[in-house]
């Protein structure tokens, strides 16, 4: 008798859902769990097992005993609470340790109720790897023993936990890098037209390959990694709050991308199977889901040759009905976290990051239950992976406790693109979700598009203006009440707000929300 790995000492269960309780079993026998007075059974049917416990009130600690006939198992410390899953790619990867004040965060932290899981990140699943995660257990928050957590993660449970008082599991399912391929099955990618040029490209690149040949390439690769690694540590010893551009100055670029192999972590179909089909179908209140950087050239480049922004659009919302048939939950929340800003030292603005947040926006608008948080006022040049972990972390959770555990009276933050009307050489826009007004805020971005402004503390940053989809200029603008009014050239064809890599913007609403980006053809 085998329980998954998730099935251990300290965990957190979702409290009003059916929890399943899985594992294998090398021979038919019967299996009971036994958790406050709770008796389930099941049996053992082609070497697997399921059992389905009931929904249970916030609390604990529990005892949780799982036996056989031969055998019994006792999971200790067991709370019932709220869980969430954090899944994607490195913005969600990043530690809470390598965070703006994380070290203190960690010192500090004293959260028994607050819990997490790290999924092991293996490109395989091997003896080394069942070995490893036969000695996985969850970790309290307390006693300096949450670096390696989310950044992102920490600061949405802190902020949970404190308004709701009820313990907070989070499962960390991520993997830096790591393409929306990776999480989806390969059966399922080759039904998708979508998802052909991610499968063509890795059969051309491993066609030849050896396992040898793949070792040695890696082996190459992480030593470099190790360089750089070791480089920026030194950086950091003399100047804890060096640069990014420090580090690389001494150190070089990270070396990016690793080798395509078939034991890459970074193929097609690899991390659902290494990574989320082991959690799944552990009962969960909703995914927190931040990805899309690895993809944004691949949905830029759909999208100059076929005009459709749907490419990655509908890769993740096949992404969403996958993972919630994998958890068994068709009304599972997903939090779409938007990408926030980025522009590399030196490299053209491209806007397909713009056009990857469009994409994750049209998706959300496509698919029931599922939210989005807009970051766009927050992202470092240069900088791909910000440093700030805290703001993001807290609007990911004010977000969710509005919509998916109050009252849901004010819905999104995000302040949204309604409609415009137009008179003579002006543009009213309107918007939804402003509470009451619109204002100007300050924030880290920078004017690196160098938008001219007579006052810089009252100028709309972000808006364009264009007669030829092509050549783009700041138009004069300025706020009236609830609305925003733009002055536009008599050939105007359209209008953009934010829809660029990387830049400067200001608008938000009464309550702090962020505009969201947006274009508009007029």
């Amino acid at each position: 008798m085998k329980l998954a790995a998730i099935f251990s000492d300290n965990m957190v269960l979702q409290r009003d859902k059916v929890i399943y309780v899985f594992g294998t079993s090398d021979v038919d026998e019967t299996i009971e769990i036994n958790i406050d007075d709770i008796q389930v059974k099941s049996d053992v049917k082609a070497g697997r097992w399921s059992i389905s416990l009931p929904p249970h009130v916030a609390g604990g600690p529990y005892e949780m005993t799982v036996s056989s006939p031969k055998e019994s198992k006792s999971i200790k410390n067991v709370l019932y609470g709220e869980v969430w899953i954090d899944n994607g790619q490195s913005n969600i990867e990043f530690e809470i340790q390598n965070a703006r004040g994380g070290m203190d965060e960690v010192e500090k932290a004293d959260y028994p109720q607050i819990r997490y899981f790290k999924s092991i990140k293996s490109p395989v699943v091997d003896e080394e790897f069942l070995e490893a995660e036969e000695k996985l257990t969850w970790t309290l928050v307390t006693d300096g023993k949450c670096k390696e957590l989310s950044g992102i993660g920490y600061y949405f449970a802190k902020q949970l936990h404190g308004e709701m008082g009820v313990p907070i599991g989070l499962v960390d399912c991520y993997q830096g890098g790591s393409s929306i391929t990776c999480w989806m099955e390969k059966e399922v990618l080759e039904e998708m037209p979508e998802a052909e040029s991610y499968l063509s490209d890795f059969r051309e690149a491993t066609k030849d390959q050896t396992e040898e040949e793949f070792d040695r390439l890696l082996n190459e690769y992480n030593a470099l990694v190790d360089r750089f690694v070791s480089i920026e540590k030194e950086v950091k010893a003399e100047k804890p709050d060096a640069t990014i551009e420090e580090v690389e100055e001494k150190a070089g670029k990270y070396p990016w991308p690793p080798p395509v192999g078939l034991k890459s972590a970074f193929r097609p179909g690899g991390l659902i199977e290494t990574m989320f089909k082991r959690i799944a179908p552990f009962s969960a209140r909703g995914i927190l889901y931040y990805q899309g950087e690895e993809d944004a050239i691949r949905n830029y480049e759909n999208y100059v040759k076929t005009g459709k922004n749907d490419k990655y659009k509908n890769l993740l919302l096949r992404l969403i009905r996958e993972y919630r048939r994998l958890l068994k939950d068709d009304g599972l929340p997903v939090v779409i976290v938007q990408l926030p800003m980025y522009l590399g030292k030196g490299e053209e603005d491209l806007r397909d990051w713009a056009y990857l947040r469009e994409a994750q926006e049209l998706a959300v608008n496509e698919s029931k239950d599922t939210m989005l948080v807009s970051l766009l006022d927050l992202g470092e040049y240069n900088n791909v992976h910000p440093v700030d972990k805290r703001t993001p972390g807290i609007r990911i959770a004010e977000e969710v406790l509005d919509v998916i555990y109050g009252e849901n009276t004010m819905g999104t933050q995000d302040m949204i693109f309604d409609k415009y009307s137009k008179k003579s050489n002006k543009l009213s826009l309107s918007f939804l979700n402003t509470y009451g007004s619109i204002e100007i805020r300050d924030n880290e971005l920078i004017n690196l598009r160098n938008e001219e402004a007579s006052q810089e503390t009252e100028h709309l940053f972000g808006f364009e203006i264009s007669s030829d989809f092509e050549t783009w200029k700041v138009p004069a603008s300025y706020i009236n009440g609830e609305q925003i009014i733009i002055e536009i050239d008599e050939d105007t064809k359209e209008l953009r707000y934010g829809f660029f890599n990387y830049g400067k913007v200001n608008v938000y609403n009464a309550i702090g929300g962020t505009l969201r980006q947006f274009r508009v053809k007029l």
